[in-house]
């Protein structure tokens, strides 16, 4: 049943299906300081400077109007209410999930921003004096977010036979190793990642670097060319691991997922309407990370996977071509 449209306080209609809108945590190095950062908050004074309460400070954020791409609204609220306009690789996955999104977003020492008609005032805010400014507890969760997220610099290349040995120790690691139970040895690797390197499989490989460091690989494929019996054929494959243990839990699984989806999957399958996953059911790191990049619980497949679907044309609109 299609819920009653709702409006915004100019008349705007909102999605009538979640998530209903996204805030957009941004920061800046402090002046002075290479490790302390500022985040933007900003006093909204819809009838005027006596209407002030509790919630009246908040993140940069706003609703998603029927029909729009959450990653464009995003950068359109963004835009609006701060004058800030950036690319769409810009903005990072924290939290994509449930009713309300959250996408990080770190710009240079010194970035101004300006106020739009429904606020009178901004502040540049130390983590802790934020918080206590956007009150209740849930208008600030976006900013802890942020603050416990690795903010790392990813880029994605081509699986390379040179990598294999390094791609077995990621395997191989004590966390996770679990979740490759066919423990491969160099030569069965090479059987197997020999065909997907030399572009002979539907499978594309890539490895994944954080900050300049490879930590683990991730890789897609059209789900129909490697099951003929896929609930969905023209769904695009992914499967991922970080290799680097200390980099797991951090935030890191969220944003390397959002960013091969947006860097190496849409452009690689423009017509493509879904993209999914189908961890082990006990693999919770990995589940987590995949609803935090937008995906979905949806169908369990037969066996201990649970299948994970992410809306492309809802997160990243219809036109992609």
């Amino acid at each position: 049943m299609q819920r009653p449209l709702r409006y915004t306080y100019d008349g705007l209609p909102i999605a009538p299906d979640p998530p209903f809108g996204a805030a957009i945590i941004v920061r800046r190095p402090a002046a002075g300081s290479a490790r302390d950062a500022q985040y933007l908050v900003l006093h909204r004074a819809l009838h005027g400077p006596d209407y002030a309460g509790d919630w009246a400070w908040t993140p940069p954020s706003g609703s998603r109007q029927p029909g729009e791409a959450v990653l464009g609204a995003a950068l359109r609220e963004l835009a609006e209410e701060t004058g800030l306009v950036v690319a769409d690789t810009d903005l990072r996955a924290l939290d994509l999930s449930g009713r309300w999104v959250r996408f990080g977003l770190d710009m240079p020492a010194g970035t101004n921003a300006r106020v739009d008609p429904e606020h009178d005032r901004l502040d540049w805010l130390s983590l802790d004096e934020a918080i206590a400014r956007c009150q209740p507890a849930t208008v600030a969760d976006g900013l802890r977010l942020a603050a416990g997220a690795t903010a790392a610099t990813l880029a994605f290349r081509p699986l390379r036979i040179a990598d294999v040995p390094e791609l077995l120790t990621w395997q191989h690691s004590s966390h996770a190793i679990r979740w490759f139970p066919e423990r491969l040895d160099f030569a069965a690797a090479q059987r197997k990642y020999g065909p997907r390197i030399a572009g002979d499989s539907p499978v594309r490989v890539h490895v994944v670097a954080a900050d300049g460091q490879d930590c683990g690989y991730i890789q897609h494929y059209r789900t129909g060319d490697v099951d003929p019996s896929a609930l969905d054929p023209d769904a695009i494959g992914l499967d991922f691991s970080i290799g680097v243990e200390e980099l797991t839990g951090r935030g890191l699984g969220p944003q390397l997922i959002w960013s091969y989806v947006r860097d190496v999957v849409v452009p690689a399958h423009p017509a493509a309407r879904h993209v999914e996953a189908s961890p082990d059911r006990a693999n919770t790191r990995s589940i987590r990370a995949l609803t935090k990049a937008g995906f979905e619980m949806g169908a369990s497949e037969p066996g201990p996977e649970t299948r994970c679907v992410l809306d492309v044309v809802k997160f990243f609109g219809a036109d992609r071509g």
